[in-house]
This record gives C-alpha cells, sequence and structure tokens, in this order.
C-alpha cells in the first residue's frame, strides 16, 4: 500500500529492493521457461525465422506503446504498486497461454499479450525501485534487480532443458511457466513498500508530459534509439545456435546446445549485473553504457562473421550476456540521474518504450534478412553498425550539468 509520511530510504537494501529483485527472478523464470523451447516450439508448428523476428518484433512494438502509457499512469495515479503487480499476473497468464496454440498467429496473440503486460508494469516497478533507494545507490539498487532478473533467465532455460530430458513436450513446458509467474505477481504485491507522492493534477496532453522530461533526457533518448534499432531478441539467438552450429557443445547437439549456449548467456550477465552496477556509481553512468554499447557493437559483428563453431559460440554467447548486463543497468540509472522528479514515471516508459520500438525494429530487421540471405549475415552486421552508431551519439552529446 501506499504508506503516508515514509522517510527517505537510509538504506538501497530493503524490503522494496529485494521484493523487486525476487518477482523480477521469478518472472523471469516464468517467461525464459518458455522462451527457450519456443524457436522449437514455432518449428513444430511449421513456422521459421521470419515468423519469429515478426512474433517478436510485434510484441516488443506494442510493449513498446504499453510501457509509454505505463510511465504516464505512473506519474498520475497514487498507488504504482498494483500497476506493476497486475502487469507481472498478465505477463504469466500470457506467457503459460501460448501452450493452448495451435498456430503461429495464435502464438503471436499470446506473446503479445504477454509483452504488454511486462510493458505497463515496467515505470512503475522502475520507478519504485528508483524510490526505495537513495539516488548515490541507484547502479547497486538497479543491478541487484537485474542480477534476479538475469538469474531467473538461467534458472528458467535449465528448467526446460530438464523437463526436455524428461520427455516433457514444449507445449507442456509452457504451462509449466505459470507457477513462477503467480509467484512473481505475489512478491511486489506483498514485499514491496510504496513511499508517498503526489500525482500529477494537470490536464492530459501526452506532449507536455513527454516534453517534460527534459532536453538532456530526449538527447539520450535519441542513442538508445538507433542502438536499439539493432538490438534483436535473444531468442534469435537459441535458432542461430539451433541452425547453423557445427559440431556439438559438450555431448549436445541442436536445440539442446542451443538452450545449454542461452543459460550461459543469461548466467554471465547475472553474475555481471551487480559488479557492472557498482561500477557504474563509481565512474559514471554514461561511460558504462557507452562502453557497453561498443562492446555490443563488436559482439554482433562477431556473430556475423565467425564460423558458428562450438567454441566461437561460446565465446560469443558470454559477450552477449555481458553487453546485456551493461546496457540493463546503466541505461536505467542513469536515466534516473538526469530525470526531473515530478516526471520519472513517464521518462522511464519512455526510456522503456524506446527500447521496445528498436527492438521491434531490429528483431523484424534481423529475421527478415537472415529468411532472405541464409547464408550470409547480413542481419548481424546490419545490427551491429547500429548499435556503433548509438554508442558514438550518447559519446557525443553535451553531458548535462556534470552528470556522467
Amino acid at each position: 500500500m501506499c504508506s503516508e509520511g515514509i522517510s527517505p530510504p537510509k538504506s538501497w537494501l530493503n524490503r522494496t529492493t529485494l521484493g523487486i529483485s525476487v518477482a523480477s527472478l521469478l518472472s523471469d523464470v516464468s517467461h525464459e521457461l518458455a522462451t527457450a523451447v519456443l524457436p522449437a516450439f514455432l518449428v513444430s508448428l511449421g513456422a521459421g525465422s521470419a515468423a519469429l523476428g515478426w512474433i517478436e518484433g510485434s510484441a516488443d512494438g506494442l510493449s513498446a506503446l504499453a510501457k509509454l502509457w505505463g510511465g504516464v499512469a505512473a506519474d498520475r495515479i497514487r498507488r504504482r504498486k498494483p500497476l506493476a503487480s497486475i502487469g507481472y499476473l498478465v505477463t504469466g497468464l500470457g506467457t503459460a497461454a501460448i501452450g493452448l496454440c495451435a498456430n503461429a498467429g495464435q502464438v503471436a496473440l499470446c506473446r503479445v499479450l504477454a509483452w504488454i503486460g511486462r510493458g505497463s508494469r515496467s515505470p512503475a516497478r522502475d520507478v519504485l525501485m528508483a524510490e526505495g533507494s537513495p539516488p548515490e545507490a541507484h547502479g547497486r539498487a538497479f543491478g541487484m534487480e537485474r542480477a534476479g532478473d538475469a538469474s531467473g533467465a538461467v534458472l528458467g532455460p535449465l528448467l526446460a532443458m530438464a523437463l526436455l530430458a524428461e520427455g516433457v513436450e514444449p507445449r507442456h513446458v509452457m504451462f509449466a511457466s505459470l507457477a513462477p509467474g503467480l509467484l512473481a505477481f505475489s512478491a511486489i504485491a506483498v514485499l514491496v513498500v510504496e513511499r508517498s507522492h503526489t500525482p500529477r493534477r494537470t490536464r492530459l496532453n501526452l506532449g507536455d508530459e513527454l516534453r517534460d522530461t527534459g532536453r538532456p533526457f530526449h538527447r539520450y533518448l535519441t542513442g538508445i534509439l538507433i542502438f536499439g534499432c539493432g538490438d534483436f531478441s535473444r531468442t534469435l539467438l537459441i535458432l542461430y545456435a539451433t541452425e547453423h552450429m557445427t559440431g556439438s557443445l559438450l555431448s549436445l547437439r541442436g536445440a539442446a546446445a542451443a538452450v545449454a549456449l542461452y543459460v550461459l548467456h543469461n548466467l554471465t550477465s547475472a553474475l555481471a549485473s551487480f559488479p557492472i552496477g557498482s561500477l557504474a556509481d563509481s565512474f559514471g553512468h554514461r561511460r558504462v553504457v557507452v562502453v557497453g554499447y561498443l562492446f555490443a557493437a563488436a559482439t554482433t559483428f562477431g556473430f556475423a562473421l565467425a564460423p558458428p563453431t562450438p567454441a566461437w559460440l561460446l565465446i560469443l554467447f558470454v559477450c552477449s550476456g555481458t553487453y546485456v548486463a551493461c546496457e540493463e543497468v546503466a541505461e536505467k540509472s542513469y536515466a534516473a540521474s538526469i530525470l526531473p522528479l515530478a516526471s520519472r514515471g513517464a521518462g522511464m516508459g519512455l526510456l522503456a518504450a524506446t527500447n521496445g520500438l528498436g527492438d521491434m525494429i531490429s528483431s523484424a530487421l534481423v529475421g527478415t534478412l537472415w529468411a532472405m540471405f541464409p547464408e550470409h549475415g547480413w542481419g548481424f552486421a546490419v545490427a551491429a553498425t547500429l548499435q556503433l552508431l548509438g554508442a558514438v551519439r550518447i559519446a557525443i552529446y553535451p553531458r548535462p550539468g556534470s552528470s556522467q
């Protein structure tokens, strides 16, 4: 509940940051359990890389609109916690419902529903996290949330592998994702404590809402968008490893090897998130964003140019997990440092929406180029170029005040 008179937090480690981090872990166990088998499930329905790219792109695009709405709503409602918790519930239900699907169109509908829930909850959750920790510890707070998120993304695929090894069909794996999804909803509802705030009472004007986030933030978003247009869905990496890997990873081949690489990717991200958040607190969040983007471009060029052998894929999946941790921790913590307090919800929603729009473009672009030129790395090469341009944009734009 929204508790009046709650004093500013003295420590970044408290019920709110813990509850949000636990919810992120459990929610990622839920939807990553499903994501790990989604490519194989689509193949069983007769769909391929283009369908996967458009499904993920469509889900990300509509999720972006939900994030924008969720950000504006977070500034205008007195209680943000219900908005966040209901979003977690919708994500869990939509993800599990994929198991009921009989064709790619139905999968797209359920994925979109799940991602709308994910999008609408994100700004409210991020504002709760920012207000639940002191400004000088935002990197550590968001780092812990990202570590929980990435840990769930390790446990989910591992659980998927275990279920597949026991002969469970991918369709039934989707059903199993419901339990952790419901627990994530419960973690927000039970653990998180809201700080008192005064909702915006001005007449709703989306242009004014977004304009109030400030020019420094708008310049920052241009780099985010350029980079995001090259930041494709990780499910395309799973499909890439499934279809292109030459040789075996230990004793694993095909889909099992691809899921194992995805687990490695997420484990790397989980282990790197908190140290990266601490590093950003010490050396500047903007610097970490730029370095992470440059590392992303180098990694994606690697997918375009390197042979898909087990050794190269091990290296590239580890690199991918590292840069994902950089971007997801530092992007939010830097945004929190330059956004006006009264517009923080709208700003976080706009940040998430911008990322979602970029993801939509990138996933569709990479999936389509891959289908058109299956033997060439054009999709990854184009994505890497956009990632590089995004890094350059953020590196050269004027720094607001003394923030880094």
